[in-house]
Formats: C-alpha cells, structure tokens, sequence
C-alpha cells in the first residue's frame, strides 16, 4: 500500500469516527421560576423533543442564564419521557432536611456533566451569603449532600429521541428568579462502521525502510 493510500485510510477512518462522536446539541426556552407560596413550591418546566434516535454515551446539561437569589431555595433536574431522572443540584446547602440551604445567589450558567470536577456546593459556600456562585462546569450532586451522582448511570446507554424535561422547583418563599434557556448536549454511542473503518485504517501496513 502507497503512503497516499494510507494517509487516506486512516484520515477517513478518523473522519468518520469523529462524526460519529460528534455532539449533539438542543436547545430549550427559559422564562420566570414560580416563587413558593403558602408551602407549595413554584415550579417551572421546560421541555426538548429529540427528533434523533441514537444511543447516548455522554451527557451534559448546561442552565444559561440562571438567576436566583437563595441558591438553597431551588430542586433542578432532568428528565425523559422513557422514565430516567436525576437532579442536577438539589437545595444546595441544605442537610438533614431541615433549613433553608444556602443564602448565595444564581447568577450565571452552569454546566453538569459526569466529568466536571467544579463542586456547587463548595462554589456556594465559597461565594458567601448573597453573593453569586460563579458560572462554570459542575458535576451534579442529589439531595443532602456535595456527593457527586453520576448522569450516566441513569442516562447512559438509552435512546435519547423522545421528550427531556428540565424542571426547576422553588421550596420556598421570598426569593425569585428566571431561566435564560437551557442546553441538551449529547455524545452518541460511535456507530460499528464507523469504529470498523477506524480500525481498518489503524492496522494499515506500514512500508518499511530498507536498511
């Protein structure tokens, strides 16, 4: 095999890998978070219909112009319309099911994906009473506690056409806020042609010099 014949070989074979891990990305609408009112919390929905039937491999959420006073206020979480749910944050700051969780404020956006080493709740801490937390790449933590919960465990491996629910909760009075939008990026599972040609083009022969 010629030395053309190989460079083509192996940049199809990465061509079409990298197609196929590509991301995919979809957009959903914000709008104004309810504040609680007499004990039941406001609550907002914002739905993405996929379209694509693909296997998913990786996924991250991303909350584009979050604005909130009292972080701890705020239950965030994802959803499809198969079943699979997980917060993405759950009343930062609060332990024990009692209290208010934490006094900083939303002011930013804010990514979660499996990973992101950012903590939310060291971040939150960190910002002070009234202060925002700042924008950045988290992972996403459950109720209770700053231990990391894994998107993928409950994600992972599923068909992602169908309906994602973003849902945003507020559980208690006083403090109010709203959404930019959200993003639903995901990373398909490589299609076997695709990792076939790869490896096709990887185990190229080589021409040997002479000696």
């Amino acid at each position: 095999m010629s030395k053309g014949m190989m460079t083509l070989g192996l940049g199809l074979g990465l061509a079409m890998a990298s197609a196929a891990n590509a991301g995919l990305v979809y957009n959903g609408g914000g709008g104004e978070i309810p504040d609680s009112v007499g004990g039941e919390p406001g609550v907002f929905t914002s739905e993405i219909v996929v379209g694509d039937s693909v296997e998913l491999a990786d996924i991250t959420v991303t909350l584009n112009g979050l604005n909130h006073t009292w972080a701890g206020d705020l239950i965030i979480s994802i959803s499809h319309s198969g079943g699979a749910s997980s917060d993405l944050v759950h009343r930062v700051g609060r332990v024990g099911g009692a209290g208010f969780g934490d006094s900083s404020d939303y002011a930013g956006d804010y990514s979660f994906n499996d990973a992101f080493t950012g903590d939310l709740w060291a971040a939150a801490a960190g910002a002070g009473g009234g202060d925002p937390i700042p924008g950045g790449d988290y992972f996403a933590t459950g109720e209770g506690s700053d231990v990391q919960i894994s998107l993928l465990d409950v994600f992972g491996g599923i068909d992602i056409s169908g309906t994602w629910t973003l849902t945003i909760s507020d559980n208690a009075g006083g403090d109010t806020g709203s959404l930019g939008g959200w993003t639903l990026g995901v990373v398909p599972v490589p299609a076997p042609a695709a990792i076939a040609v790869l490896g096709l083009a990887g185990f190229a022969p080589r021409r040997r010099r002479s000696a």
